[in-house]
């Protein structure tokens, strides 16, 4: 494999790879460092344009719950996509499942076996590859959309991490990895993923992702319910979990809670 720099972030390779059509305008901005590819869009994201926005590195990089994402120089993939919208705000509310069916279906053709850990999070192996987090701000009355997407690539080690973790080099040392094929496939994936979901919302993906979804069946622990214990089973047509609690359902949204797979 060659060295993990001279594999960067190339602006000219990726635009080629994007897809192109007369209603698509893509925005693209590369960085060697930034605080945030997500606070940079939420910046500078502009009505009727598809933003990305990359980075070679952070140095305020959050995943869900502020906490923070490690980002290595040069060994992953930070990206952001911005888009505006005329549906209300609350519409996204389940977007983040659709977007790790995105990122699942990219890395599909590049032949990883991904699964989903409701929300968002991308495992391999029963071990997390990537996560995603979803921002939205309203101004000048546009709705922006922001969606970060963090995914371990060259990544063979970091202390810093409090839970199993892989990467892709990992999981398929012999395999050539390409960074800015995965960002553009990642990126086509999720546009065709967004008219989808703005014309027919959640219930289209729901039942792919309950295919998908290493927590259904299993035990797992509710954190903001004092660590209740229950089952996880199904997702409703809105993108919230079914959690068998003793014998209640309970009715998951994403903001509500995190959830671990019980011991």
């Amino acid at each position: 494999m060659k060295e993990v720099k001279q594999n960067k972030l190339k602006e000219e390779k990726i635009l080629n790879f994007l897809k192109n059509d007369e209603d698509i305008s893509w925005e693209l901005s590369i960085f060697e460092e930034i605080g945030s590819t997500n606070d940079y869009l939420l910046e500078n994201s502009r009505k009727n344009k598809i933003s990305i926005c990359l980075t070679e590195s952070q140095t305020k990089g959050r995943g869900r719950n502020s906490k923070e994402w490690q980002s290595p120089k040069y060994e992953n993939i930070y990206m952001s996509i911005s888009f505006s919208t005329n549906q209300d705000l609350k519409f996204f509310s389940s977007f983040s499942l659709v977007t790790a069916l995105s990122v699942h279906k990219a890395l599909t053709k590049h032949k990883f076996d991904t699964k989903i850990k409701w929300p968002n999070d991308i495992y391999i192996n029963s071990k997390k590859v990537g996560g995603i987090l979803i921002e939205t701000i309203s101004k000048n009355k546009n709705n922006i959309i922001v969606v970060g997407i963090g995914l371990n690539v060259f990544m063979k080690s970091n202390s810093k991490i409090d839970r199993e973790w892989t990467s892709l080099i990992l999981e398929n040392e012999s395999m050539s990895i390409d960074r800015n094929k995965i960002i553009s496939d990642i990126a086509n994936e999720l546009l065709v993923d967004k008219k989808t979901f703005e014309e027919k919302g959640f219930a289209i993906f729901s039942n792919k992702f309950n295919e998908l979804n290493i927590l259904k069946n299993k035990k797992v622990s509710l954190s903001n319910f004092d660590c209740e214990e229950g089952t996880a089973l199904d997702i409703n047509l809105d993108g919230t979990l079914n959690v068998k609690v003793a014998e209640r359902i309970k009715k998951i949204s994403s903001g509500e809670v995190s959830l671990h797979l019980a011991n």
